[in-house]
């Protein structure tokens, strides 16, 4: 626990080191999310390449690299340029990749071709929100993605091993407790104060172009409501996601994705509850687009 502890305050620093270099050039912060990108859906390749096919009783899914390599070079342009309409743009033409490899493919099958879509979305696309928030909106909503997944996550494996006796899905995730998950949502509404805190209040110098406050007047009672609502959701969005990446481990046979991050596994043990929590901040900042009408 002390070294994962130690790990993540590390990994934590440099995040604040790139937070800050985001307000000299959003493209900094760009670069590092394509970075985390590529590396994600490497692992998830690789995992899939060489897991155990219950299904089929063979050997591994034949993923179509090309439609992987076609995402990851259309991801940041159509992101960047694009956003929400380049993304799906990207999904779309990368999918009908996928399946043209499926047809002309004699050796490949319906399956290879469905967990093909499942890594294009899981972690690329999803990831790939992240690239659409901070273009649209700056730092803050993409941290509230980050950020509370982490401090949720937190909370839930402290609250866990200190009070948790009661299982909630043993046949998914074993040490997930009730108590856990209760300490996950109690940490999603700490960590959204503690965002609040440091870009709001504190003016923490990076690329801040929506800023919560200013919706509601910079009423303070207003914008703690509004992140300790975004802060709860995107908790339970987590929780989710770290299931799903659970229940995906298990699928494969695979304890970790990877080795990169030592004690804490690989990029996509570290962002698999992030893949969710930015679908759900993608879901609320285009709520609060369509009413504030920011962009």
């Amino acid at each position: 626990m002390l070294k994962r502890t130690i790990a993540g305050l590390i990994m934590t620093a440099i995040l604040f080191l790139f937070l800050y270099l985001t307000s000299f050039s959003e493209h900094i912060f760009n670069a590092l999310i394509m970075v985390v990108v590529i590396l994600a859906t490497y692992e998830m390749f690789d995992a899939t390449r060489r897991a155990d096919s219950k299904v089929e009783g063979k050997k591994g899914y034949r993923i179509s690299r090309l439609s992987l390599i076609f995402a990851l070079v259309m991801l940041y342009p159509m992101a960047y340029h694009f956003g929400y309409v380049g993304l799906l743009f990207t999904a779309v033409i990368s999918i009908v990749v996928a399946f043209i490899s499926f047809i002309f493919d004699a050796k490949k099958s319906f399956n290879d071709f469905a967990v093909n879509v499942v890594v294009l979305f899981y972690p690329l696309i999803f990831a790939g929100l992240l690239l659409v928030l901070h273009t649209l909106y700056g730092i803050i909503p993409v941290v509230l993605a980050v950020g509370i997944s982490t401090i949720s996550d937190a909370f839930a494996c402290w609250i866990g091993a200190g009070f948790g006796k009661k299982k909630m899905f043993p046949k998914i995730s074993p040490k997930k407790t009730v108590a856990g998950f209760v300490g996950g949502i109690f940490g999603g509404g700490v960590g959204a104060v503690f965002v609040y805190c440091v870009f709001e209040l504190a003016g923490f110098p990076t690329n801040t172009k929506l800023i919560y406050g200013s919706l509601v007047n910079n009423n303070v009672g207003l914008t703690l409501l509004i992140y300790a609502v975004i802060g709860f959701a995107i908790a339970m969005m987590s929780e989710i996601g770290d299931l799903a990446a659970s229940r995906i481990k298990r699928e494969v046979g695979i304890k970790d994705y990877g080795k990169i991050l030592g004690s804490h596994g690989g990029i996509m043990d570290r962002i698999d509850s992030i893949m969710f929590t930015s679908v759900c901040v993608a879901i609320i900042m285009l709520i609060i687009d369509n009413i504030f009408r920011l962009v």
